[in-house]
Parts: structure tokens; C-alpha cells; sequence
């Protein structure tokens, strides 16, 4: 389901109950990029600023390549999702690209209802899984994550093999 389909058939929300969360969309995008600079600074991490991570957002947006979910109240949380074909299975698999919850709201279910809504929405997309990469010594997000039924892969299977990711610059 397209998230326009969706935000229609739950208006605005991404599950309809009280969740506590929300799809967001164009009309959010100043709201999100603000969460996601945020998060980024918090982190010492490149931002080019709220201003241009707003136009990213509203193009993501537009042409379907992220989906975003937010926490209710507004400006507590921010949960990226981004989908591709799985070859192997001929379904979606889900990314959880970015995932933020304010610092002074943290522990206090906002997170878990994001990462809810995020899960839901996967789901309800057709997705066979949902992939993230967290930092080793993010033990609250790690946590989360398994209270949710993530299974960390290198714990899993043969405890010989250490999974890694890389990165390179283009």
C-alpha cells in the first residue's frame, strides 16, 4: 500500500488506535528534518541543516522512497523507513534507516510506539523483514529493538562468523 493510500485509509495515523504515532508526510517534512538534524548533532554526525534535510524529505516523499513515521506529541520521534525488493522471497524487506526519539523524552514508551508504527507499516506494505544497524554501545536502543523481536545475526547461526558492515566513500 502506498503510504498516500494509507494516510487515507487511516487518516494521518499509521495504526488506527491509540498508538501514539503517525504517518508523516510533505506537510511534516519541517518537523522530521528538525528531529533527524537533531539527531545528527546529538551524535556529532554531518548535517547540512534542518532547511535542506526538509526539501530532501519532501522529494523522498513525493516520489515513495522513504516513509516516515512520527510520534505524537510533535517533535518527540522520528522512525525513517525505506523498502526494496528481496530477490530471494519476491517481497519487500524493510530498512529502518533512521530512528530518533528526543533525549528529555527517551524511556517513556514514545520510541516503542514509533518503532511500532514503523513495524506496523512494514507489514502492512507486504515486507518479509525489517533490517536496521544500531551502535554496539547503544544498549537502550538495542533493547528496544529485541523487546521487539529483532535478533541481533551475530548471535545467530554459526557464532564463529562475526557479521560486519562496511562503508566507503563516493
Amino acid at each position: 500500500m502506498s503510504p498516500k493510500r494509507l494516510a487515507g485509509a487511516y487518516p494521518g495515523r499509521v495504526i488506527p488506535s491509540e498508538t501514539g504515532c503517525r504517518l508523516g508526510g510533505s506537510a511534516e517534512a519541517d518537523e522530521i528534518a528538525g528531529l533527524l538534524d537533531r539527531f545528527q548533532l546529538e551524535f556529532d554526525e554531518f548535517t547540512p541543516g534542518a532547511g535542506p534535510l526538509a526539501e530532501r524529505i519532501r522529494a523522498h516523499v513525493a516520489s515513495e522512497i522513504s516513509v516516515f513515521v512520527l510520534a505524537e506529541p510533535r517533535h518527540v520521534g522520528v522512525a525513517q523507513l525505506r523498502f526494496r525488493d528481496h530477490l530471494f522471497t519476491a517481497k519487500p524487506v524493510c530498512l529502518l534507516e533512521e530512528f530518533y526519539v528526543v533525549p528529555e523524552y527517551r524511556g517513556r514508551g514514545y520510541g516503542a510506539a514509533v518503532l511500532g508504527g514503523a513495524i506496523h507499516l512494514a507489514r502492512q506494505r507486504g515486507a518479509a523483514t525489517m533490517e536496521l544497524g544500531t551502535a554496539q554501545n547503544d544498549t537502550a536502543a538495542r533493547n528496544l529493538y529485541e523487546k521487539y523481536g529483532f535478533t541481533n545475526l551475530e548471535r545467530e547461526g554459526r557464532p564463529e562468523t562475526r557479521l560486519l558492515y562496511y562503508e566507503r566513500e563516493l
